[in-house]
């Protein structure tokens, strides 16, 4: 494997004895990450794939397609040239509904895709005025049926309501072209029963269209355990989509993909932060912040599991709420909500976030000159 690193650490207190990292780390266990996907293997019955978009490191991609991925979510024409390059000869969805028409000539001639999802009829013109409708050429249509209660909500953006959905559907299939239906619960998402609602609105569409719906994609949403989380366990959404298909479809069943992001990478990697400063009144200062690694924090206000380091030894003992604030010299680069660390945090102690894979190392910004981020790769890491 081309990103595999030359030396691997047992454990995070290892790392810190040997590296003494100064520049945020992310410490990458690829134990943690084959797990998730044979999680999701033995429990999701159809496709697995990966959303890019969640962490395309090169090291990830890598693993996952010798795991036996065989295709991927793919949002732009950067992102398809990374799996042609890590992933190759893997299938590619390109699931993300606005796109250009140089963008859609590039991905079918240059990348080889075949799978293009439309929320909008004016796209299935778009998509016909640069590929002639063909059995070879899937259009997924993406709709929306109400929002889960408890996630990050993209059916503000994307998703066409299910009347929609069906004249979508019965016109892409008039047209020639391969049809099937898609759906994205929102990130993070507490609520099984959301797929189970998702999955009976494909079965009127495909009813109401008269396609013969040969695949159904149920997207990601699948939510990592945050120390606020209140979802099921992961074994939970697998046996509610189960059952709802078959409620839905019978024997009829559709070819099911699932394109978890978050529920795959966000296990794997832990973030290390350096305290550069302490203050009065519980403020910490750390070396990466909101235009960094912690940017997701400012969106789902999650509580991912935290340690605090001196050495290579967990620090503990009386602890107070502390404020985060990152190493910019932008007063909005803190966290919003505070943290529980130990009273004696001091000047070059380290704070380990767990659980830190996904939309993460996608969203850095280079933001006042803080733009080195250090991999390391550490088979026991903080979840």
């Amino acid at each position: 494997m081309d990103h595999a690193p030359s030396r691997r650490y047992a454990n995070t207190a290892e790392l810190i004895a040997t590296e003494e990292p100064d520049f945020p780390s992310f410490l990458f266990s690829e134990r943690l990450l084959v797990k998730a996907i044979d999680t999701f293997k033995q429990g999701f019955d159809g496709l697995l794939t990966y959303a890019v978009k969640s962490n395309p490191s090169p090291h990830i991609l890598e693993i996952m397609h010798r795991e036996g991925l065989k295709a991927y979510d793919v949002a732009s024409n950067t992102e398809m040239a990374l799996i042609e390059k890590y992933a190759p000869g893997a299938g590619m969805h390109y699931n993300n509904p606005i796109k250009s028409r140089r963008e859609i000539q590039r991905a079918y001639e240059e990348f080889g895709v075949r799978s293009f999802t439309i929320d909008h009829v004016a796209q299935l013109d778009q998509l016909a005025a640069v590929i002639p409708p063909s059995e070879d050429v899937e259009v997924t249509i993406r709709f929306k049926a109400g929002k889960a209660l408890k996630s990050y909500d993209f059916g503000t953006k994307f998703g066409v309501m299910e009347e929609g959905a069906i004249s979508m559907a019965t016109l892409a299939k008039a047209m020639g072209y391969s049809t099937s239906l898609c759906f994205h619960v929102g990130s993070q998402c507490e609520e099984a029963y959301a797929y189970e609602r998702h999955i009976a609105a494909a079965g009127r569409i495909a009813q109401a269209s008269g396609i013969e719906l040969k695949r159904l994609n149920i997207g990601g949403g699948f939510p990592a355990q945050y120390i606020t989380n209140s979802a099921p366990p992961l074994d939970v959404y697998f046996e509610t989509i189960r059952n709802a298909v078959t409620d839905t479809f019978g024997s009829n069943k559709p070819e099911l993909i699932a394109e978890p992001g978050r529920g795959l990478s966000t296990g794997c990697t832990s973030l290390l932060l350096r305290v550069k400063h302490v203050r009065g009144e519980q403020s910490v200062y750390v070396n990466d912040g909101v235009y960094g690694s912690l940017m997701e924090a400012m969106i789902l206000e999650f509580m991912p599991p935290i340690r605090v380091w001196r050495g290579d030894k967990v620090l503990t003992g009386e602890s107070w709420d502390f404020k985060i604030f990152g190493p910019t010299c932008d007063s909005y680069d803190v966290m919003p909500q505070t943290f529980i660390l130990p009273a004696a945090i001091a000047e070059d102690d380290y704070i380990e976030f767990g659980l830190m894979g996904a939309y993460t190392q996608a969203s850095l910004t280079p933001f006042n000159g803080f733009d080195r981020r250090d991999l390391y790769w550490v088979d026991d890491i903080l979840v």
